[in-house]
């Protein structure tokens, strides 16, 4: 009697951690379903002051997948041949979240002078890449490839739009414990970045509209964007290049900077080091 007690406490044990397993590993699958590979995640950084400073601010909620390269046949537009062309890319997802607003504030509180939007707010994105090595510096605008974008998105196995067809009305909220998401997806892609570089750094601009205004060095008052900041560095060299080579420096954060990419990179003092900033 003993004996067969024991075994049917044994067997329920069993099956309970089976079942615990189970949900363990879909939980997991569903988790998984859900990232896509979209694993660099930014936070949604919006301190109190910003929200009581402006009250239309909003932030995406953005993800990228790893720094990415691929070697194409793109058509030269000089001489119309195919050539072998080294691309850098990144694809992203934005998903845009509710903000909590104060209820209230006080004679302390900050205010930017804000002129309401004649329209819906858009998203109109600005990435740059800007190498920094030996303390010289080069700034690559993102460019339209519809040739490398095919590519791309059957590599990456989803439809990304570039910079410019991107752009649009903000996609509708949705909230954090929401199971689907209403995403927006993009791409941003490069052709002739210096090879020998080994440290670089992408600034992303229009995934916010905050703004600050302060005075410049002349007295006069001076525009900074929100703009998103990822920094890499790659330990390889100019021949061979691997995109396994791309390494995050630290996550991406937030900072207020100038709507021109060579002066903000120069606000942010970026160093030709592996220690990510701030």
């Amino acid at each position: 009697m003993r004996h067969s007690l024991r075994q049917s406490v044994l067997a329920a044990l069993f099956c309970g951690c089976l079942a615990l397993t189970s949900v363990g590993n879909q939980s997991f699958a569903q988790q998984k379903t859900l990232n896509r590979g979209f694993s660099i995640k930014a936070d949604i950084t919006a301190t109190g002051e910003e929200r009581a400073a402006q009250k239309s601010l909003w932030v995406l909620d953005a993800t990228f997948k790893p720094m990415r390269m691929a070697r194409m046949d793109l058509t030269n537009l000089k001489t119309g041949k195919k050539e072998k062309t080294l691309v850098w890319y990144i694809v992203y997802k934005c998903v845009l979240r509710p903000i909590e607003r104060p209820s209230d504030k006080d004679e302390f509180t900050p205010e930017n002078a804000e002129v309401p939007p004649p329209g819906p707010a858009l998203f109109v994105p600005e990435v740059t890449l800007i190498t920094n090595d030996n303390g010289q510096q080069k700034s690559y605008p993102n460019q339209i490839l519809p040739e490398a974008e095919a590519i791309i998105n059957k590599r990456e196995r989803r439809q990304f739009k570039n910079a410019v067809d991107i752009i649009g009305e903000l996609p509708p909220l949705t909230p954090a414990d929401s199971k689907g998401e209403q995403a927006i997806y993009g791409v941003c892609t490069w052709t002739g970045v210096d090879s020998s570089t080994d440290y670089f750094t992408l600034l992303f601009s229009g995934l916010s509209n905050g703004y600050k205004i302060v005075d410049g060095p002349d007295g006069k008052k001076l525009t900074r964007r929100k703009v998103l900041v990822q920094q890499y560095w790659r330990p390889g060299d100019e021949f061979g290049q691997q995109e396994r080579e791309f390494r995050p420096k630290g996550r991406p954060y937030w900072a207020y900077l100038s709507n021109d990419p060579e002066i903000a990179a120069k606000e942010l003092n970026i160093d030709d080091s592996t220690k990510a900033t701030p």
